[in-house]
Formats: structure tokens, sequence, C-alpha cells
């Protein structure tokens, strides 16, 4: 994506790679990413997929915005454990793009989202 994503650098979250209908992200949880009970807060574990979400539906000069997201939350991560989401576009019509993310704590699954993309049309003449 061109530009800064301000969000994204201020929770620390960094990017692997990025392909086109791809994104892998990663985030180290810290003490302020923990909620009151000592767990990552969900706001964070979304927030890291949903960076992939955008990346990998926004790739070269496609212009994308989420119109549903969901998120299904597996297993609890605490302060010092390292998150990946991995972002893969499932599905990629003309206007609408479906995407996957996983998000994971080594090689156990953290969380599921799903999100659908509106594709924003050029109103450039070729």
């Amino acid at each position: 994506m061109k530009g800064t994503d301000s969000f994204r650098e201020l929770l620390g979250i960094k990017v692997l790679e990025v392909k086109d209908g791809y994104a892998k992200m990663s985030l180290e949880i810290t003490r302020k990413h923990t909620n009151a009970v000592g767990f990552t807060h969900g706001g964070v574990i979304f927030s890291l997929a949903d960076c992939a979400f955008a990346e990998a539906v926004n790739f070269g000069d496609r212009k994308a915005v989420a119109i549903q997201v969901s998120i299904n939350y597996l297993r609890p991560t605490m302060e010092g454990d390292v998150l990946t989401a991995e972002a893969t576009t499932v599905s990629d019509a003309k206007t609408l793009a479906l995407c996957s993310v996983v998000v994971k704590k080594g090689e156990k699954d953290v969380a599921m989202f799903s999100g659908l993309a509106y594709k924003i049309q050029s109103n450039k003449k070729d």
C-alpha cells in the first residue's frame, strides 16, 4: 500500500511479505498490548489481522475498503508472544475480494479472520 499506516506503526506491526493477494505480518506482544487480565487485547489481534487483510487486497495500484469482517478468537496469547498474520485472497472478482487471515503463535492458530473488500473503481480512461 502506498503511504504510511500510522496506526500499524503505533502498534509495532511489521510487514514480512506482500504480494498480489497475499500478506504476512508480525507483532511482538508487549505489556501495552494486553488487557486487564494479562492476555493480548482482542482489538490488537483484530488490528494485526486487519492490517494483513488490507495489504493483501490493496496490492499495487488497487484500492479497496472493507465492507464486512469477522473474527473468531481461538486461544489467548500474552506478553512476549510473537504473533503472525497470514492473509490470502480466496476470491477476487471485479468489485469484491474475499480474504482469509490466520493469526498464529508459532504453529498454533490464535484467531481466524474473514474480510470482504469492495474494490474502488478508478475513474481513469484507458
